[in-house]
């Protein structure tokens, strides 16, 4: 699976000025925390990013500024030399996510963003990908969705099976 992601992401990054990697944070350790570190799971998922965008060029990451991002980034950003850069999440979700369409704008090849299951499907949209994405799923970890120009998204998975202590996303969204 990674070798076949990473075999359809580079052609793109070469052929494309600008790609985007959009990914919600790892598993949670905590519910109840405000700022949640990532749990064992999240970690090892973290590490199956990392693995899956191996091969692929990354200029930049974006992150929010809680923790459960910047540690879903930080083993990508450790093997692409890069400082993830923070954007707030603040004037509502269209608000941010214009603001990550906007620094995401700023870089020239592929770049990895770390958002929530709340601003994933507004940041593929204020890509210019698909609006239909909509919020995750509280259950939604391994989701990965690649912005390419002119608005083409690839969706694909990585890392384990979402976890199953969570409700499944048919019975979160409701008939």
């Amino acid at each position: 699976m990674r070798l076949l992601l990473a075999a359809l992401l580079l052609p793109l990054h070469v052929a494309s000025a600008q790609t985007a990697i959009v990914v919600r944070h790892a598993e949670k350790a905590s519910e109840s925390a405000r700022d949640p570190a990532l749990s064992a799971s999240g970690h090892a998922r973290a590490a199956a990013l990392d693995s899956v965008l191996a091969a692929v060029p990354i200029v930049a990451i974006v992150v929010t500024p809680y923790q459960r991002t910047r540690e879903t980034a930080a083993v990508v950003a450790r093997r692409h030399g890069l400082t993830p850069i923070e954007v707030p999440v603040s004037g509502g979700v269209p608000a941010h996510a214009r603001a990550v369409a906007a620094e995401v704008a700023r870089h020239e090849g592929t770049v990895l963003v770390v958002g929530h299951s709340n601003t994933v499907g507004a940041i593929v949209a204020a890509l210019d990908g698909p609006s239909d994405v909509g919020d995750l799923c509280d259950s939604e970890y391994q989701t990965l969705f690649t912005v390419l120009p002119g608005g083409g998204t690839l969706r694909s998975r990585f890392g384990s099976g979402n976890p199953d202590h969570l409700p499944a996303c048919g019975e979160m969204r409701g008939p």
